[in-house]
């Protein structure tokens, strides 16, 4: 059985009407059934500027009243783009990312001090690029005592609304359709928690680390 399928479809065979609607009557006919909104795009560069095009328009928002914009942040191959085109604009036009208050998405447990892991990757690919405050950076601990845990994710969840809850999500969905690491099953309701991970995720999570799985 041939895998990874969706990675092959060109955009080009499609006519366009079929994903980029030229009007408002277009967009109702083709998103009628949508449970939730989607956009397609030709490329990934052309995705990729749109999202920073929203993170920087909400951020700046944000700015604009006073506000901390905050975000959950995931890693993974199909956010480094993104990521470095909101380190480009930091760095060559400018963008102030000071008042975002940043989530990591998920870390994994448990983590040695010098382990690879979910922060590390954020930090490099994008927080230690721009002007946040490390302050205002907030990660699962990875390290803490397994009795330790449930009440560090309470806390976890109880940070995120002192800030209001989140603005904006960056992540990827998994292979199996695993969301910021919840499988497939997980209730809309879930919390911040310790999950098991199928096969197929640790796999994608040792590729993203660069580790043997």
């Amino acid at each position: 059985m041939r895998t990874n399928l969706s990675s092959q479809i060109s955009l080009n065979r499609v006519s366009t009407r079929y994903y980029k609607p030229e009007n408002t009557i277009d967009r109702s006919v083709l998103t009628r059934f949508e449970k939730i909104p989607t956009n397609i795009y030709e490329t990934v560069d052309e995705g990729v500027k749109c999202i920073a095009d929203e993170v920087i328009r909400k951020i700046q928002e944000r700015q604009h009243d006073g506000k901390f914009c905050t975000l959950a942040l995931g890693t993974g191959a199909s956010l480094r783009p993104l990521y470095a085109e909101l380190v480009r604009r930091h760095k060559e036009e400018g963008v102030s990312f000071r008042n975002a208050v940043i989530f990591n998405l998920y870390e994994y447990y448990p983590l040695s001090e010098q382990g690879s892991s979910s922060i590390g990757q954020l930090n490099e690919l994008f927080l230690n690029q721009v002007d946040i405050d490390r302050q205002n950076v907030f990660t699962p601990d990875g390290t803490i005592p397994q009795d330790a845990v449930i009440d560090h994710c309470l806390l976890y969840e109880q940070r995120i609304k002192t800030y209001g809850g989140l603005d904006i999500v960056l992540m990827g969905i998994g292979r199996e359709g695993n969301v910021a690491m919840n499988e497939p099953g997980s209730t809309a309701a879930s919390i911040t928690r310790l999950i098991f991970v199928d096969s197929t995720s640790r796999s994608e999570a040792a590729h993203n680390l660069g580790v043997d799985n």
